[in-house]
């Protein structure tokens, strides 16, 4: 056997006797495993001339609803939900956005905490969570209300719809799910 051979057989008997440890697969009853989702609930650009009525007159309001079922298939899994917002607001006013869930009538089954905008401000994020003992209003929810209200001016002026104000809003929804929770 040529040296080089030897070397070869000893560092392959080396590398086989050194991996080897024992597997436990007890260990996979024990592990979880998470997972989450995120999905977009609405996104607009509302201008001065959406807070005029059709005679040109300021309203304070307004506002719409989407549908938006989540599947009960996974409701024994789910361990959280988030709700993001995200802003920007070049009015010089302030606002407030209000989040209602609603059945299957378009009853009002829940509400999340007002989002209150500065005047001017820049892009701003906030995050509402649910708590774990309301969670299942989620599977309940047929139809996501948001409305919008507007401050009047502090100096007493009302819009002309000519200015360029615009009030941007983003918001999404993450399930958070452990799928080994019993």
């Amino acid at each position: 056997m040529t040296p080089k051979k030897i070397i070869s057989l000893l560092i392959t008997i080396l590398l086989l006797q050194s991996c080897t440890k024992d597997v436990d697969f007890n260990q996979l009853d024990d592990a979880n495993i998470y997972a989450s989702y995120i999905t977009t609930l609405v996104y607009f650009d509302v201008e001065a001339t959406n807070f005029l009525d059709e005679y040109n007159q300021e309203i304070e309001w307004t506002s719409d609803d989407i549908e938006s079922k989540i599947s009960t298939a996974s409701q024994k899994y789910l361990e959280r939900v988030e709700f993001t917002f995200i802003t920007e607001n070049s009015f010089n006013r302030s606002f407030e956005i209000n989040i209602e869930f609603k059945d299957e009538a378009n009853n009002l089954i829940y509400e999340l905490e007002p989002i209150q905008i500065k005047p001017n401000s820049p892009t701003t994020k906030v995050i509402i969570e649910i708590p774990q003992s309301e969670i299942d209003v989620i599977y309940n929810t047929q139809f996501f209300g948001f409305s919008i209200l507007m401050a009047q001016s502090a100096d007493g002026t009302v819009l002309s719809g000519e200015e360029a104000f615009k009030l941007n809003l983003k918001s999404s929804v993450e399930l958070f799910y452990n799928y080994r929770k019993v």
